[in-house]
């Protein structure tokens, strides 16, 4: 799969990933916004050293590649917030968001993570952390995998674009869905950059079940959320528009 090409851009667009992080790749490795922040995002492929890779491990390289596909002019600012197993907790995304906040420069954030609250109602600490972003900053997030309509969150969050996944012209059986959903993009049998890996599993009818070489084949919600906010940045880059006036 070539790299999206680059066309000329009217302004700088800048897209926060808030996930694993993100492993070299060719799509990037040579950008300079890589390069500033290479060593503090680099994904752990296998941190309890079992030889495999761990079950979400590549989820931020792989939304990247999905954000750059739309917006191939974007610079990605990325920050860890859940690890290889797909475990994270609330204080690491409202630090990111608060950094973020700090930072100032982030057109659009996607944050392909989330879940339910006991009460169904959002967290307020995270509200006020998506809220400090500001309204020049859109926020884009994943409705969740559990076929349900219970509001997920922050993608239940009136501020963010909470975004459902499509499986050709219907809802992907696993997406949640409901009133909260804003947006819907394709999320089945998505494709993009990826890990380098190659496990302890032998090769078998010529596949090597557990051998990476940069792309992948994913779906989830967590895929359809950086179709959307890649498609934010692309025409907010290429019409001159700010990330509000884009998503809207």
């Amino acid at each position: 799969m070539p790299a999206p090409e680059a066309a000329a851009a009217r302004r700088e667009v800048t897209v926060a990933i808030l996930d694993t992080g993100l492993s070299p790749h060719p799509w990037y490795e040579d950008a300079e916004w890589y390069r500033e922040q290479r060593g503090e995002v680099e994904e752990v492929l296998d941190a309890d050293l079992d030889f495999e890779l761990d079950a979400q491990a590549g989820h931020g390289t792989f939304i990247a590649g999905v954000v750059l596909r739309h917006a191939p002019t974007a610079r990605l600012r990325a920050r860890r917030v859940i690890g290889g197993d797909g475990v994270g907790d609330e204080l690491d995304v409202i630090r990111a968001l608060e950094w973020l906040a700090g930072w100032g420069r982030a057109d659009v954030v996607n944050v392909s993570v989330g879940c339910h609250t006991y009460d169904d109602r959002p967290s307020p600490v995270l509200a006020n952390a998506v809220a400090a972003l500001g309204r020049r900053t859109v926020v884009v997030a994943c409705a969740g995998n559990t076929a349900g309509d219970r509001p997920f969150w922050p993608a239940a969050m009136k501020p963010v674009i909470g975004v459902a996944a499509l499986d050709g012209g219907d809802r992907a059986w696993f997406s949640n869905h409901g009133w909260w959903v804003d947006a819907c993009a394709e999320g089945v049998d998505v494709t993009s950059t990826f890990v380098r890996f190659d496990g302890t599993r032998p090769p078998a009818g010529g596949i090597d079940p557990d051998r990476f070489d940069g792309y992948a084949t994913w779906s989830g919600t967590s895929f359809a959320a950086p179709v959307v906010a890649g498609r934010i940045a692309g025409l907010a880059a290429a019409e001159g528009l700010g990330a509000a006036d884009a998503a809207d």
